[in-house]
């Protein structure tokens, strides 16, 4: 009986549609255009947040310097900020360098205390006016290093002194724009990586890895989404020698 139901169940949702005025329809040609007049579903739509245009997938961010944030903005709003250096919003650049001759030994990145092999380094003017203790503290604090883990990025001591001989050395990272530009550092794999990037990149990868990570070693979802990022990047990037000034090249 019950292998009679489920035929006839069966039969009814593959059965040809036929009315007086319509003829007999195959079920897979009556499947195909059932699946043609579905609506398409809505595809996501961007807007500007400060003022509510609508904006493509590549757009410009503008950094909330206080809350260390970013916010998707137009072209227009872009626009607007593009020579605001003291208020409250700063546009992000768009510099993209691989910097092939940076001059970094395992020595050097040793000294700089950072626990892992990929990490972000930018100056930060909100540091500075926070901290007004002793100049040499506020010296400190005017470089901030963050690396990307599971839980978000993570704040790493910078130790000031390798910090200014690894600056000395290469020059291009004293051009980097104050909270909008960051070095970008890739020592994974054999071959190691160092980018001036936009901070906004920065916090793309850290979104990547936050997203993807997965127990204890991150899992191959997350490795193959961090390969993905840099071949990305390397491609995006212009090859700077990494001691020349890079501002020319704006």
């Amino acid at each position: 009986m019950a292998t009679s139901q489920n035929s006839q169940i069966h039969s009814s949702l593959f059965a040809a549609e036929t009315t007086p005025d319509r003829p007999a329809v195959a079920p897979l040609q009556a499947l195909r255009r059932f699946t043609r007049e579905r609506p398409a579903a809505p595809a996501t739509t961007e807007h500007c947040e400060l003022c509510s245009a609508v904006i493509p997938r590549e757009h410009r961010h503008l950094l909330e310097l206080s809350q260390r944030t970013l916010l998707c903005t137009c072209a227009a709003c872009a626009i607007l900020f593009s020579n605001e250096r003291a208020g409250k919003y700063h546009l992000v650049p768009q510099r993209y360098f691989l910097l092939s001759g940076f001059a970094m030994t395992d020595e050097q990145w040793n000294a700089l205390l950072i626990p892992v092999n990929m990490a972000y380094i930018f100056y930060s003017t909100q540091a500075r006016e926070q901290t007004a203790l002793t100049e040499e503290i506020e010296k400190a604090r005017t470089v901030m290093a963050f690396y990307p883990g599971p839980a978000g990025a993570i704040e790493s001591l910078l130790d000031l002194h390798e910090w200014k001989m690894l600056a000395e050395e290469n020059p291009i990272v004293q051009t980097m724009e104050p909270d909008v530009e960051a070095l970008l550092i890739n020592r994974i794999a054999s071959t190691h990586e160092y980018y001036l990037v936009p901070i906004d990149t920065c916090y793309h990868l850290v979104g990547l890895i936050r997203t993807y990570w997965r127990g204890f070693s991150g899992g191959e979802a997350v490795w193959t989404a961090i390969t993905d990022f840099f071949r990305d990047l390397r491609a995006r990037a212009h090859t700077e020698g990494g001691k020349a000034d890079a501002r020319a090249q704006l």
